[in-house]
């Protein structure tokens, strides 16, 4: 045993040595080359076969016989140069031990060549080094003085990717190694230095915080001295009682502190405008001049490919606004980036994570400055329109149990308030009792992962959270987020809004949408600017639903509110238009009333209203209303043209206050202010006002009282002056307008009001000077060439384009009512003589009557059509009639219609009386005056009695009036006038002319007049007689109408047969009925109750049921 112990010991001493030579020897190349790397790695470099691999010329006369079917390159590379894409890899697909053995020689030069590489840059190291004398040892200065080299580039890099992985920073690590690409950081000898591995970046930071001293614990120094004098000994004993009152006084502040603050929080407790007063730390100006708008810092300003960067360095606030004068000059050369063009890298966004770290005052008065000034009142209305209204019990719920702050101490007080309510409540609809307990622990968890995933349950307490249970939670975050001293990132909340932006279920991405709104005032800008614009951002293009889309404009709304980069003024624009252009009217609703009107606030602080919006809403206009040669018509795309038109001039019209607000503060109008001058808005500016967010004391404060300067503007006359903001007036959006307005499609009835409207709107604004000097004198050439075309035009088949005879009107109602009149009895009279269509000023009528101080002129201006010697023009005046009666006022119904109906109807030509019997309709149906009904009834009786007859022109017009007014006639008038009237027509039918025509009309009567109420008398003398011609006439001329007089006819003889039932029934019923229902309700029961227990009943004898019940 000894002996082979021995022996075995003594083959176990063979060095490594000694099996390389053998290898060696034996031309074991492969192996010897695997021992030489697995020496390598373990630090055992053998000297041998170091020397053997690191000379070429052991490798030169390898016998490597070339395939005899393959020709050997004259000029072949030799190994050291042979490179992998150049070797033909299939040489030894018979022979595998030839590719093994070649690519273990790559390998091994590979090698080689990289430790060439590492030796090369080592060398350069060293002479990097020594090119540079070492700085004195007492200068620092010298240290800085020298740009960065690079191999110190290089390790710093590798120092800072080695502390990101050691944290968790892995998504930032990615992202450093990406921008890094020539460096290799798993491998320190990349870095090319030939210096030892310096430590980690923390031991670092501490070693240069021990060796400064900064992190030394308080101390103090005492010296010994042997000889005091005594003027020394009192002046240490009176510095002692002077630190002693002075630690004293330091106590006393402290607890003053403590006492202020709690003063604080209760007072804040108790304000009703918490939010607003929140908002208005957050949002501090720094001071006013100019318009009254002061821009403070920018956030960010960039965006890369798939990277929103999160937080930007900070900037020095002067050097940012001495920056503003020279991006305002370049805003005329700025391009707005559409979204269809940045679609794929605005979807495709990487989310980064932040590490949860507590914001110090300084870094937070540097990062987060006051974002862009806001007028109080305007800042109000913002957060009264975009935040989400929370319910009164849901602070009672949230807010009281965390009215005193959120610490360790008091979690179990938290929990105790909390708890009770949660135990019998664990049913669905009372799980928002748990929310306050939920976001304490959240408040007090150090553990990220721990967060995440109680937020998870926040989030998930329902399935499909409705309005109630959303804000529920909305409450609750927002009381998280009031107890932070400074705006923080929420970075983990917003993750989590950007996954449920994503579910399935709107409820929960509506949720995700207004948690945007919620906690925007209580979020860093940085956050606000970048990551929570770019959720809203995909959440408004992608949503299916309109709901969800509302409150992510909402959203927007108050995240342009808060914005103070100027940079992304074009980013939120290209959103807002693209909010206009959605499908939903909802959501364009919102769009026009809070997000465009935010936006308009924003851009006239930035001088970029007359530049960059309302030139981009023009654009888009001219766009939609001019035809394009390529896009074939169809009703549906014209249909959605349409609104889509109606909706930017309703826009236009909602930022009407802004353009003159933006027109008229000039130097020019305020050099010409008036003390004495009203501080009220005038009276044409609060009507354009429909919003408390559009009106001008509320959105714009400047250093001149808003309500003067625009009173001295619209009371003066400017020929003598002009400025820019007014010559952009006058040659850019008014003669846009006016090509605009000759474009529309006139039958779009809805374009031509919005169309209407504003123009209207924009003369009462800009006053009577700017509007007759201005708009109506670059309408002028325009409207002379119309009323040229009018006068020459003699055919009643050729058409103009008369679309500024209802413009044209729009800017006379504003200036002079003779003017108006006047206007519009020319194109009353020149239309209908010259056969045009009168559907513009049928519009432009209606909609000035619904005006009250316009019904009397326009009456006025249609009495001459009612006296004009043409019937033509009285039978186009008639149409206007029965267009307006809905409008009008009793009175002037009473005193101006009706008697300018009964005139129409008295008159001799047919056609005019044709065109009256509409208007007697109408005022039967449609006014609600007794006197004029009473006067229009008797008119048509004495229409339809005239003892010539009925003429065949004004047959079917009266048969459809008197089926019209029918169901608004007493009975006793439906039967001796309607129904009467009616069978003679129906029986001398045959005479008339239009026969098709007559006929449809009659059946279409009757289906009324069937279904009234009528005697048995009348029925029997009148309506059967009536229909039984009607069906005679249908089988001759309308076939096709023959089932529905059938249908009428068994209509009427039920009704007929109707009474005699009732009466047989009600002498057999008047006694018993009671009884015999006592005893249908009696048996009903008894049969339920026997089928009730058949059911219940059990076979005991049943096969089928087991014996487990059955006692043993």
């Amino acid at each position: 045993m000894f002996d082979y112990a021995g022996k075995g010991l003594n083959q176990a001493m063979i060095s490594y040595e000694e099996i390389a030579t053998k290898l060696l020897s034996e031309r074991l190349l492969l192996t010897a080359l695997e021992l030489h790397a697995e020496l390598c790695e373990a630090d055992r470099e053998l000297p041998l076969l170091r020397d053997f691999f690191s000379n070429p010329n052991n490798f030169e006369c390898l016998n490597m016989k070339p395939e005899p079917c393959l020709p050997i390159r004259k000029n072949s590379r030799s190994s050291s140069q042979a490179t992998l894409d150049s070797l033909d890899m299939t040489r030894y697909s018979e022979d595998g031990g030839g590719v093994d053995e070649r690519v273990a020689v790559l390998e091994f030069e590979l090698r080689k060549a990289k430790e060439n590489i590492n030796s090369l840059r080592a060398n350069l190291t060293v002479v990097t080094e020594s090119e540079v004398s070492t700085p004195d040892k007492n200068s620092e200065k010298g240290l800085f003085e020298h740009p960065i080299k690079p191999h110190e580039q290089r390790a710093l890099n590798f120092l800072v990717n080695e502390y990101l992985l050691a944290n968790s920073y892995k998504l930032t690590s990615i992202t450093f190694s990406d921008e890094n690409e020539d460096q290799d950081f798993e491998d320190w000898q990349d870095v090319g230095l030939n210096i030892p591995k310096p430590p980690e970046l923390l031991q670092i930071y501490r070693e240069f915080m021990r060796s400064t001293g900064y992190d030394k614990s308080p101390s103090s120094t005492v010296a010994v001295q042997t000889e005091e004098t005594e003027d020394e000994v009192k002046e240490q004993a009176k510095e002692a009682e002077l630190n002693k009152r002075v630690s004293e006084q330091a106590e006393e502040v402290e607890r003053l502190k403590q006492q202020t603050v709690a003063l604080e929080q209760e007072k804040t407790n108790l304000q009703e405008l918490l939010d607003s007063a929140n908002l208005t730390t957050a949002v501090s100006a720094t001071g006013q001049e100019g318009s009254g708008t002061i821009l403070t810092l920018n956030s960010s300003s960039t965006t890369p490919d798939k990277f929103e960067m999160l937080e930007s360095p900070p900037q020095d606030a002067s050097s940012s606004q001495a920056a503003l004068p020279e991006a305002e000059e370049d805003d005329s050369a700025s391009m707005a980036v559409s979204l269809g063009e940045t679609e794929t890298s605005e979807r495709e966004w990487t989310r980064i994570h932040f590490p949860r770290a507590d914001l110090t005052d300084s870094s937070a008065n540097e990062s987060d400055s006051p974002s862009r000034y806001l007028p109080a009142s305007f800042r109000r209305e913002v957060l009264k329109h975009c935040q989400i209204p929370v319910p009164a019990h849901a602070n009672q719920v949230i807010e009281e149990p965390l009215k005193e702050g959120i610490t360790r101490e008091c979690l179990p007080d938290i929990a105790a308030h909390t708890l009770p309510r949660i135990i019998p409540n664990v049913i669905l609809n009372k799980r928002e009792e748990v929310i306050s307990l939920l976001l304490s622990v959240v408040k007090l968890q150090t553990s990220s992962v721990e967060r995440e995933k109680l937020l998870q349950i926040l989030f998930n307490l329902q399935k499909r959270p409705q309005n109630e249970e959303r804000h529920m939670v909305l409450v609750g975050l927002i009381a998280i987020a009031k107890l932070e001293k400074e705006p923080t990132d929420n970075e983990e909340v917003l993750n989590l809004c950007w996954e449920q932006s994503q579910h399935k279920y709107s409820e929960r991405r509506l949720l995700a949408a207004e948690c945007c709104a919620a906690l925007a005032i209580y979020t860093a800008s940085s956050i606000r600017n970048s990551l929570m614009i770019s959720m809203l951002q995909q959440m408004l293009l992608d949503d299916k639903e309109p709901v969800v889309r509302v409150a992510v404009v909402k959203s927007l709304s108050l995240l342009v509110a808060l914005m103070d980069d100027p940079d992304k003024y074009f980013q939120c624009e290209e959103l807002a238009l693209t909010a206009m252009e959605d499908i939903s009217p909802d959501v364009v609703e919102a769009a026009s009333s809070i997000l465009l009107p935010i936006l308009a606030q924003w851009a006239l602080s930035l001088k970029r209203l007359q530049s960059h919006l309302l030139p981009r809403i023009l654009g888009k206009l001219r766009s939609l209303v001019k035809p394009s040669a390529t896009n074939s018509c169809s009703p549906t795309r014209d249909y959605h043209e349409g609104n889509r038109t109606a909706a930017l001039l309703g826009l236009l019209y909602k930022l009407l206050p802004h353009t003159i607000v933006c027109v008229v503060d000039t130097e020019t109008v305020r050099r010409r202010m008036q003390e004495s001058l009203s501080p009220q808005l005038p009276p044409e500016l609060t009507s354009l006002c429909n919003s408390t967010i559009v009106d001008p004391k509320i959105f714009y404060e400047c250093e001149v009282d808003i309500g003067i300067l625009l009173n001295t503007f619209l009371l003066s006359a400017w020929g003598d002056c002009t400025w820019s903001e007014l010559e952009w007036l006058s040659e850019k959006l008014i003669l846009d307008l006016i090509d605009i307005t000759l474009s529309v499609n006139i039958a779009q009835e809805n374009v031509v009001n919005e169309l209407l409207t504003y123009l209207q709107s924009l003369c009462l604004g800009f006053g009577k000077y700017i509007t007759r000097y201005k708009i109506l004198l670059a309408f002028k050439p325009h409207l002379d060439r119309m009323n040229e075309e009018l006068s020459a035009l003699n055919n009643h088949n050729q058409t103009i384009n008369l679309n500024l005879v209802p413009a044209h009107l729009s800017i006379l109602s504003t200036l002079d009512s003779n003017e108006f009149t006047n206007a519009l009895k020319h194109y009353l009279i020149e239309m209908a003589l010259r056969g045009a269509d009168l559907n513009g000023l049928r519009i432009a009528v209606v909609k000035y009557c619904a005006q009250d101080k316009l019904q009397e002129f326009v009456l006025s201006g249609l009495w001459d059509g009612v006296v004009h010697q043409s019937s033509t023009v009285k039978c186009a005046t008639a149409s206007l009639f029965s267009s307006i009666i809905c409008k009008i006022s009793n009175k002037l119904v009473d005193i101006r219609i009706a008697p300018a109906a009964v005139t129409l109807a008295s008159d001799s030509d047919a056609s005019v009386k044709a065109a009256a019997v509409q208007v007697l309709g109408k005022l039967v149906t449609e006014s609600k005056v007794r006197d004029a009904k009473d006067k229009a009834r008797l008119t048509l009786e004495t229409i339809v009695r005239d003892p010539q007859g009925v003429p065949s022109v004004l047959a079917v017009p009266l048969v459809l009036t008197l089926a019209a007014i029918a169901p608004s006639c007493p009975q006793n008038y439906v039967e001796d006038v309607i129904a009467t009237q009616l069978t003679g027509i129906t029986a001398s039918a045959l005479q008339q002319n239009r026969k098709p025509d007559l006929a449809n009309a009659l059946v279409e009567a009757y289906s009324v007049l069937v279904y009234c109420t009528l005697s048995n008398q009348c029925v029997n003398n009148a309506i059967l007689p009536g229909l039984k011609y009607l069906e005679g006439l249908v089988s001759q001329v309308v076939p096709q109408q023959k089932d529905a007089v059938r249908s009428l006819l068994r209509e009427i003889e039920s009704k007929k047969d109707m009474p005699r039932q009732m009466d047989r029934s009600a002498s057999m019923s008047s006694g018993i009925s009671l009884s015999m229902a006592t005893v249908n309700v009696g048996q009903g029961v008894e049969d339920m109750r026997q089928r009730v227990s058949k059911i219940f009943q059990q076979k005991t004898n049943s096969p089928s049921m087991p014996s487990i019940f059955r006692k043993k």
